[in-house]
């Protein structure tokens, strides 16, 4: 992580940015040592040495800044420090090892001959220098990926002969093998390797997620999706809304009210309905997006080697063999990153970790100015994926390096997530990555997840991005998705309002259910909140999952309808809005259409959601195989379950399909066509024997 030489310790590795004082070359036993004097940002000299291993410096030029990735941290050895105990190769003294020993004795000599006294760096093969160059120049500052070999010191060292001696051997002052033979102890060290909704001003949308897509491919694909891959708020964003009219406002967001009353297709119950309608008085011609400190964070782990459209861990929890000739989702991973990098401007930033088992930092921060970009994307490309997955542990490298970053509204620090979401290393529960994310959230670092493939854990994503500042995209294909970024990247890293709250202030009503918000389930009696709005797109006036919907309780017969409405604007201005909303009398009557399209969609949602969770609950069309497996899965990975509909379930969508396909002819809407075909699937799908059954 970035580091100031107050900060090295011995044993851990830093990346750190120096200017290079002086340089020259030691001759030390068997190898040659070059000794560098640099001093750190902070203006403080130390010194470091060049291991006779390490990669090629190349020329060196003082004045100039070089970036060191992965320099280790040494102190000196002290011969006084000597242990009670012979050395069992020539009976002399010994030390308590140190890290440096595991680099060889040819530093050791080094660092006695310019007898250094205070802590020094190490550059070995595990550590990549490169030259910070004058603004204007392009820079290539890839850290490619090394297996996590960590440096271990030897429990002791001889100061007479050099041996390395393990603490086991020192029972009888014979080194031993793990059978008892004698054996001769090796000295050498071990290799490490927008009035009415207008069409010239800018909509608003809730954050979390942005698409359905994950749901409907699950589907397609004959399993039955995870209950969390379809929300409100994610179907929402495939549609536009009518937001109606508004009092003028100088705020930059204007929402606006609209009730509805409406009999259920399937129950029969009679609904009432406020929307909350997204809109702004931002136009498009003033809206820009801020400048970015934005770290890529690519998930390399085993998982991401995968087919695209299958599951990774399947047959109850054992690994599936990746198809080699399907696109992977580490494929799609990297094509999709690499067009992200496409959207940004010269003088944003740009970071890249990868993380497996452990947090690399592959691109340390920088302008993309004066960085190598092809370049970059080439390395990306040419990533593999392998081992465990520590996502705590990439994020929190990503938050160090954006930990300095500009406090500005005009800057927006932002972790890009590319990632299956399936963590199994580190930290894994959902409080403690919840915690994780929204303490970085407070701190002004905003996240996006990006999903990849069929078996992306749904219900992970789903809760991490209702966090403050946070969206998440499934992605369908890496094409598709570059197309996207085309259209809304601006929008998609640019939160514009915070902390939305709709408070119920007459007695009479009382909030049932919120759909349309990731914050749905925070909802209380009287009070609704949304983390959240990010500029939306508009299409002949209407907004791009512009509206959060409110299912009401009628407490009283003489109920008023009167709210309070307040939120956080980017610039950090504050802002409040008193309205008495007119509810329908009858059943039918709805202010406007795009009250009725939000109705419509959230019943369907309701009901999908409560399908899937049943069959996952009864683990699919077959029986459960609960035996614990000694490889068995973590708690985030994900397993298939076929697609199955029990006769409960075929028989409301027969009927739901129905009410989609006439609200969507009472609309004139064929967009809503898409739902109607995906109930048709349903209904054609397998169902259940009835002695298998899910209970209502």
């Amino acid at each position: 992580m970035n580091t100031i030489y107050a900060n090295v310790g011995d044993g851990t590795r830093h990346d750190i940015s120096v200017e290079l004082i002086s340089h020259r070359e030691l001759e030390c036993g068997e190898g040659r040592v070059t000794e560098l004097v640099v001093s750190d940002q902070a203006g403080e000299e130390f010194t470091v040495l060049v291991a006779p291993d390490a990669n090629g410096l190349g020329d060196l030029a003082t004045e100039a800044t070089y970036r060191l990735s992965g320099m280790l941290g040494a102190i000196p050895v002290y011969d006084s420090e000597a242990h009670e105990a012979e050395c069992p190769a020539c009976t002399g003294d010994l030390r308590p090892g140190q890290v440096i020993d595991a680099t060889g004795r040819t530093m050791l000599q080094a660092a006695a001959q310019l007898e250094l006294d205070e802590t020094f760096g190490i550059i070995d093969r595990r550590t990549t220098v490169h030259r910070v160059r004058e603004r204007g120049a392009l820079v290539d500052d890839w850290d490619s990926m090394k297996a996590d070999r960590p440096v271990e010191s030897p429990d002791y060292v001889c100061v007479s002969c050099g041996s390395h001696v393990n603490a086991y051997e020192l029972h009888d002052g014979r080194a031993r093998t793990e059978t008892g033979e004698n054996q001769t102890v090796d000295s050498a060290p071990a290799p490490m390797n927008d009035s009415m909704a207008s069409p010239e001003t800018v909509g608003l949308a809730t954050g979390g997620a942005k698409d359905a897509t994950n749901f409907r491919d699950n589907v397609e694909n004959g399993y039955t999706p995870q209950p969390e891959a379809i929300s409100d708020e994610g179907l929402f964003y495939d549609y536009y809304f009518e937001t109606g009219n508004g009092a003028e406002s100088d705020a930059l967001f204007a929402p606006r009210y609209a009730a509805a009353v409406s009999d259920h297709p399937l129950t029969g119950d009679t609904e009432q309905y406020l929307s909350v309608g997204l809109d702004s008085t931002l136009s498009v011609a003033d809206f820009e997006r801020p400048r970015l400190e934005l770290v890529a964070v690519l998930d390399v782990s085993g998982s991401m080697s995968s087919p695209f459209d299958a599951y990774y861990y399947d047959e109850q929890g054992r690994k599936q063999e990746a198809v080699t000739d399907a696109s992977t989702k580490m494929e799609a991973a990297a094509q999709s990153l690499c067009a992200l990098t496409e959207q940004l401007d010269g003088d944003d930033r740009l970071g890249v970790v990868l993380y497996n088992s452990r947090a690399h930092i592959a691109k340390p921060i920088r302008d993309v100015e004066t960085t190598d970009m092809p370049a970059i994307r080439s390395h990306i490309r040419d990533v593999s994926a392998g081992g465990g997955t520590n996502l705590a542990d990439g994020f929190e490298a990503a938050v160090d390096m954006l930990g300095d970053g500009s406090l500005d509204s005009d800057v927006e620090r932002r972790v890009v997530f590319m990632t299956d979401m399936m963590p199994n290393v580190g930290t894994t529960g959902n409080q403690e990555l919840t915690g994780l994310f929204a303490d970085a959230a407070a701190d002004g670092i905003h996240t996006t997840f990006i999903g990849m493939g069929l078996d992306a854990n749904a219900e992970l994503v789903d809760t991490l991005s209702g966090i403050r500042g946070a969206n998440h995209y499934f992605v369908h294909s890496a094409t598709e998705f570059e197309r996207r970024l085309g259209d809304e990247f601006d929008y998609m890293v640019t939160p514009l309002v915070y902390d939305l709250s709709l408070e119920l202030e007459a007695a009479g009503y009382e909030i049932d259910a919120v759909h349309g918000s990731p914050s749905a389930d925070e909802a209380t009696d009287q009070l609704m909140h949304v983390e959240t709005l990010f500029p939306s797109a508009k299409q002949d006036g209407e907004a791009r999952g512009g509206v959060v919907l409110v299912r009401l309780a009628q407490t009283s017969p003489e109920a008023e309808l009167e709210l309070a409405a307040s939120w956080t604007e980017r610039d950090g201005s504050e802002h409040t809005q008193r309205v008495s909303i007119d509810v329908p009398e009858e059943a039918e009557g709805f202010a406007h259409d795009g009250v009725r399209k939000a109705v419509v969609l959230a019943r369907y949602v309701r009901e999908l959601r409560e399908w899937a969770r049943a069959v996952h609950e009864r683990g699919g069309a077959a029986g459960v195989d609960d035996w614990a497996l000694s490889d068995g899965r973590g708690q985030h990975e994900r397993q298939s379950v076929p697609l199955a509909v029990p006769q409960k379930y075929g028989t409301r969508f027969e009927r739901l399909r129905e009410y989609v396909e006439s609200e969507a002819s009472v609309l004139e809407d064929e967009t809503l066509q898409q739902e109607v075909g995906l109930l048709t699937t349903l209904c054609e799908s397998p169902s259940r024997p009835k002695h298998e059954e899910v209970d209502s």
